[in-house]
């Protein structure tokens, strides 16, 4: 276990950052979308359709109009 510490805390700063930044992306990516009227950052619906809190049409997750 010290070794596993030791490994983590020898890397540099900003390849770490890079890391959590890139993994941080991916999660974005994957639950949130653009709304395909307004374009504003929304929740990605999973299944079904979700309302735009500020446009407030329906989108559903493939679409992909804007």
């Amino acid at each position: 276990m010290k070794a596993v510490v030791e490994a983590v805390l020898s890397v540099p700063l900003p390849v770490t950052l890079a890391a959590v930044a890139a993994i941080g992306l991916l999660v974005g990516l994957q639950r949130y979308q653009r709304c395909p009227h307004c374009g504003r950052i929304v929740r990605r619906a999973m299944r079904g359709w979700l309302r735009c809190p500020s446009c407030g049409r329906q989108y559903r997750r493939g679409l992909r109009v804007r």
